[in-house]
Order: C-alpha cells, then structure tokens, then sequence
C-alpha cells in the first residue's frame, strides 16, 4: 500500500562547516505540517511509517556524512542551508522511519569515508558505489540505485573513445574511476582531486581535457553549465550505489528494513523521480557506450 506523503518546508538544518562537526538542525517547527518537531527541508516526507529504531550518535538526530558542497544531492550552497536534493530528501526520509527529528550533516572527503578514515556518523550517503575493497573496511546498506561512469567535457571538444589514451584525465581520489584510468584506460597523464568542485574547476580551466565520474554526478553539472560541459560518453564501470556505515554499525540491519519499505510501497522511486531525473538532464542510458 502506498503511505501518505506530506511535504515540509523551511530549512532543513544548521550545520558547522568545520571538518567532522556535526551541525544542529533548525528547531523551528514546519508550519504546514501536523509532524511537529520534525524538519527535513523541502522533502515529501511519509506520515505514520512503520519505525525501525537506529541507534543514533545523538538522540533525535540523523548524523549523516557526505563530501560536499554537492548541490544535486544535498541542495543549498552551504551545510546551513541544505533543505533539498535526492540525498538529503533520502536521509531525511531513512531518519524519518527510525523515529528521528531531524539530519545532522558532516562533511568529510571521499577517500576518507571509503578507508574508514573517518567514523563520526550515523552513515554516509554520497553515491558511493559498494566495492569488495571498501566492504572490506566499512559496511553498506542494500543498493539504492546504479550508475555508470560519464564522460565530461569541455563543450565542443573533439575527444574520442581512441584520444582520450592521450589525453590528461581527472578523477576523484579513491574512485572507481581511479582504478578505471589505472588499471584499464592508462591515458597519458591522470590527475587525482579530493573534490568534485575542483576536478570540475579544473576541467573548466582548461588544465583537463576530460573528467570521469559518476554519471549522476556528471550529468548534473553539465546541465547546470550554461553550455560550457556536456556529457558525451559513458563507459560502463560503476555499480550499485548505497549507504556507508562504520564497520560493525547496528545501524545496518534497520537501514536495510527502512529501504525494503522505501522500494516496496515506492517511496525510493518517487525520490528519484522528484528530485534526480530532472536534474541529470537527459536519459544516462542513451549515452554512447566507450570501451577502456
């Protein structure tokens, strides 16, 4: 059956920008809502779940870790004033089935949420695609969604799937598409960036001719261009994306129960629908398909 929705607005949180610093979240109470004490921004959030208690780092709260900024996930130019985005609407939904008021977010790199170099959270949820190396140090929730790996450029740029082997590269540290240019492409020259800010900043300033990342997160940025990137490629390395967890979190089991109901009653689509196929602006699958 599927549950009611009820959309909140206002602010979703509050957050210190300071590295591995939870923030506080807005104690202001939605006035459009009969969920008092509950605000998770601009998010149609389900009324009466069935609850799966987590056990929290602090009562009330979701603390939830991602590298940002990232506006396509967690929308808002800044940690105070995130009140949107596929991510965070999916958090704020995961936070509203434990029974939680609110999502505390942490900023942290990539490498270090993927190296269990950082553990002060309830989960990271960045698209971070579930490898046997990384199951190795931390734990993951069952799939919520899947990507392929895009192939960015300047607009108007003449690569090739044959020129892009002598091409200068950039990936994220710590990526699949680290491995990929590594172990596969072996292009010219590859430079490693430890965010998605400055491997875009740098493709844009000409210092790249080309970025990979995921599709999901290229796809959004060329969109939101003004024309300067465009997407021309995919190739097809990438996987199920899902939630991060410290090693040996009971958080897991319940995430994984609050998922299940997410897929089952739709919820998990609609958050895709609303807040992910408008911004990647176009259908990933027809890309063309490229060969490492």
């Amino acid at each position: 059956m599927i549950t009611a929705l009820t959309r909140f607005g206002g602010a979703a949180l509050v957050a210190s920008a300071l590295f591995f610093t939870a923030g506080c979240s807005s104690t202001e109470a939605p006035t459009d809502s009969g969920a008092a004490g509950h605000n998770f921004g601009d998010c149609d959030i389900t009324e009466n779940p069935t609850v799966h208690e987590l056990t929290p780092l602090k009562p009330g709260a979701l603390t939830v870790a991602a590298s940002l900024p990232y506006p396509a996930g967690y929308r808002g130019n800044t940690l105070e004033d995130v009140d949107g985005g596929y991510m965070y609407c999916l958090v704020a939904e995961i936070a509203n089935r434990a029974g939680l008021e609110r999502v505390d977010l942490v900023n942290a790199p990539f490498e270090a949420l993927v190296t269990a170099k950082a553990s002060n959270f309830d989960m990271a949820v960045w698209d971070i695609i579930v490898t046997p190396e990384r199951e190795s140090v931390v734990d993951f929730s069952t799939p919520y969604n899947t990507y392929q790996t895009g192939v960015l450029v300047r607009a108007g740029s003449e690569l090739t799937e044959a020129s892009i082997k002598d091409s200068v590269v950039g990936v994220l540290a710590g990526s699949r598409q680290q491995s990929l240019v590594n172990d596969q492409l072996h292009p010219k020259e590859v430079r490693v960036f430890n965010s998605n800010d400055d491997l875009f900043n740098a493709l844009l300033a000409k210092q790249l001719d080309v970025a990979l990342n995921d599709t999901a997160t290229v796809m959004p940025r060329a969109a939101a261009s003004d024309g300067k990137l465009e997407v021309i490629a995919q190739y097809e390395v990438g996987g199920d994306v899902a939630a991060l967890f410290p090693k040996g979190s009971p958080n897991l089991a319940p995430t994984d129960e609050i998922l299940a109901d997410m897929r089952e009653d739709g919820t998990l689509d609609k958050i895709m629908s609303r807040w992910l196929n408008e911004i990647l602006g176009g259908d990933p699958t027809a890309l063309p398909v490229w060969s490492a």
